[in-house]
């Protein structure tokens, strides 16, 4: 659009900064709740939160919300990537196309609740339409394309490793399996055979799409169980160390085995010397690059087609606010054109009003 309020927004990702430097930013809800006051007198925001991203999305000043995000994470500088204009990129991640993994289900859901958070804590204003409006094209992206006909995501990923790693079966240990994402993670080690899975029960239990196909355990008995386990699994929101290797060591003294450890949080879970143990292995987040990157060579042509639902999608909500805020400016003739064409085609609507404004000026 040529005109009114744009959204902008200060994104660090995977691309641009490795696993330490993201966990300053990976706020937890407490820290989250501390910006949302701050904004209440500086305009619309949301924040996204997730393994792979910080990205905080308003209509204030760059320099004031870049200077919110630096005092929230105690730091004094950031590899931020800014969009000026952030609707599109919105759009692309909410259709699984700015993802580690192509297609990817969990972000959609993550950009979901990320705006519900922002909007129960009254600071949505100003985004309201633009949320909406790119969840909807998530959906639609998913029921018209093939982007997800071939499931994966980190969860389905790391099920596979642990796959790889216990061709016969064994003994998994999840901690973090209460939340949405590591739900996934405890439905995904179901589809294997051989799995005797044990869940970490914190403040909701283990959740009742799984409840009967696993073994819950309370989080404080994690390392009491380490002797028993082959894999170890990660994902909690917690700001703080959930394995400490001087323990996980005292843990797994009486049996000597392979093990692996896999760290899908952000903050990480577990401390980074846990992969210096003898006989553990530590896998982190960022390490599945590789199985991603065979995952998305094989969703080129899906890709393409996401990417003209996208297109679709911001050309109607652009149609929406153009028609909101300008028609009315146009006299009867020429608004009854410009409704009509924008009924037919909401892309040469927006050109058109764009340009009717610009003889204006």
């Amino acid at each position: 659009m040529a005109a009114g309020a744009t959204m902008k927004c200060l994104s660090m990702n995977l691309s641009r900064a490795p696993a330490r430097e993201r966990s300053q930013f990976a706020f937890a809800s407490a820290q989250r709740a501390r910006l949302y006051a701050e904004f209440r007198l500086l305009g619309g925001c949301v924040l996204l939160v997730t393994c792979h991203r910080t990205e905080l999305y308003f209509t204030c000043a760059r320099e004031r919300a870049e200077s919110c995000l630096l005092e929230l994470a105690h730091a004094e500088r950031a590899a931020f990537e800014y969009f000026p204009a952030a609707e599109e990129h919105l759009f692309l991640l909410a259709a699984g196309l700015e993802s580690m993994l192509l297609g990817e289900d969990e972000i959609l859901g993550q950009i979901r609740d990320a705006y519900e958070e922002a909007r129960a804590a009254g600071v949505s204003a100003g985004l309201d339409e633009v949320f909406q409006s790119a969840v909807h094209c998530g959906r639609r992206v998913r029921a018209e394309t093939k982007i997800s006909a071939v499931a994966c995501s980190i969860a389905t990923l790391a099920a596979n490793e642990a796959a790889r790693f216990l061709p016969g079966g064994g003994n998994v240990m999840v901690v973090g399996g209460t939340g949405r994402f590591g739900a996934s993670v405890l439905k995904n080690l179901a589809a294997h055979a051989g799995f005797t899975v044990y869940a970490a029960e914190r403040t909701h239990g283990v959740p009742a799409s799984v409840a009967g196909d696993v073994i819950s355990f309370p989080y404080a008995a994690r390392y009491a169980l380490l002797a028993q386990m082959h894999v170890v699994i990660s994902t909690t929101s917690s700001p703080h160390t959930v394995f400490e290797a001087p323990r996980v060591a005292e843990g797994i003294r009486s049996s000597q085995r392979e093990r692996l450890f896999l760290d899908l949080a952000m903050p990480p879970d577990i401390d980074g010397a846990v992969g210096e143990l003898a006989g553990c292995k530590l896998v982190g987040v960022d390490a599945f690059s590789r199985q991603a990157k065979e995952n998305n060579q094989k969703k080129q042509q899906a890709a393409l087609a996401a990417r003209a639902v996208v297109a679709e999608c911001l050309s109607e909500l652009y149609a929406a606010q153009a028609s909101r805020r300008y028609l009315s400016a146009f006299g009867a003739p020429v608004a009854g054109e410009l409704a009509l064409l924008r009924s037919r085609d909401p892309q040469a609507f927006v050109a058109r009003v764009n340009g009717l404004i610009g003889d204006k000026s």
